[in-house]
């Protein structure tokens, strides 16, 4: 038997969810390696009333995660890569990436609903700026109020409070077998998810080859390209979820095609498709990172 792989989660049910996942993935490809799950409390799960823009943004949710490997405390974190940063500590990497279920944003309505048959007027609750803005130019009639919390206590939110919808990550639905409570599918092509939504991120120290060799030898080639882009994206941008933002990336006859859009001041919605060879993506890409910096200066 090797030694001990530990993997550090958050603890809500869908963390737990993923980093089961990763174990099982772990020991399937690896029959003698045990798999060690600890579970970590961050900030953003110990403060679940302010909004993530009030108490540090996206990456309240991955801090003492990433301390935990810095400390030695475990080998792989295990992230939803939406709530990774653009900026992690020098001394860690990026190791692996997961295939995700769907990339998709999803309603679910109090009364069954989709969005063109909610009422004039009617509340959905969301605590992204991306979805907000997604959703004002849908449907600009909608009142829009923040909402905290793991996926069970947003549904449980949605029966008891005067909301009419939520909006949720239809990924974290299927990983939860929550699917059946969706009322309306996004098309990803136009209400552009975050990026790497759905996707899990495992992360490990930059010296630790061995816990990088595992994560590559269960991660997905295509995947770890498509995430990869968009992590280049997030970091020429210094993206930290202060501006509404959204990204589709699909691999395609070995071309890359991405549509991303911004919202930028005035609740204008700016929106960029391109398409790249995959051997010369990653250079590629900065040109459109540069187009994007523009116009962020000028708004």
């Amino acid at each position: 038997m090797s030694e001990i792989i530990r993997i550090g989660t958050r603890g809500s049910k869908l963390a737990i969810a993923q980093a089961t996942k990763v174990r099982e993935l772990i020991t399937t490809a690896n029959p003698d390696q045990n798999v060690q799950i600890i579970i970590i409390s961050t900030a953003g799960d110990q403060n679940k009333t302010d909004s993530l823009a009030k108490i540090g943004g996206k990456g309240v949710f991955a801090k003492e995660i990433q301390e935990a490997l810095l400390t030695n405390t475990i080998d792989i974190a295990v992230h939803s890569m939406k709530d990774l940063t653009s900026r992690p500590p020098e001394e860690l990497r990026l190791s692996g990436f997961l295939d995700p279920e769907s990339t998709s944003d999803v309603l679910v309505s109090k009364h069954g609903l989709t969005l063109e048959k909610l009422p004039e007027g009617a509340t959905i609750a969301t605590g992204s700026m991306r979805r907000r803005a997604l959703i004002r130019r849908l449907r600009p009639d909608i009142q829009l109020v923040d909402i905290r919390g793991n996926v069970d206590s947003r549904l449980e939110k949605l029966k008891t409070e005067k909301i009419d919808a939520i909006l949720l990550s239809e990924a974290g639905l299927i990983r939860l077998n929550l699917q059946h409570h969706i009322h309306e599918r996004f098309n990803p092509e136009s209400f552009l998810p975050a990026p790497g939504q759905g996707v899990i991120a495992l992360e490990t120290r930059a010296n630790d080859d061995r816990s990088h060799d595992i994560c590559e030898s269960i991660s997905d080639p295509a995947q770890s390209q498509i995430s990869r882009i968009e992590y280049e994206v997030l970091k020429g941008l210094n993206f930290n979820c202060s501006i509404p933002l959204g990204m589709h990336t699909i691999l395609k006859e070995n071309r890359l095609h991405i549509t991303l859009g911004i919202e930028t001041s005035g609740n204008i919605w700016k929106q960029w498709q391109v398409d790249y060879p995959r051997s010369t993506a990653q250079d590629d890409i900065q040109g459109l990172i540069g187009d994007v910096v523009r116009v962020l200066e000028q708004s």
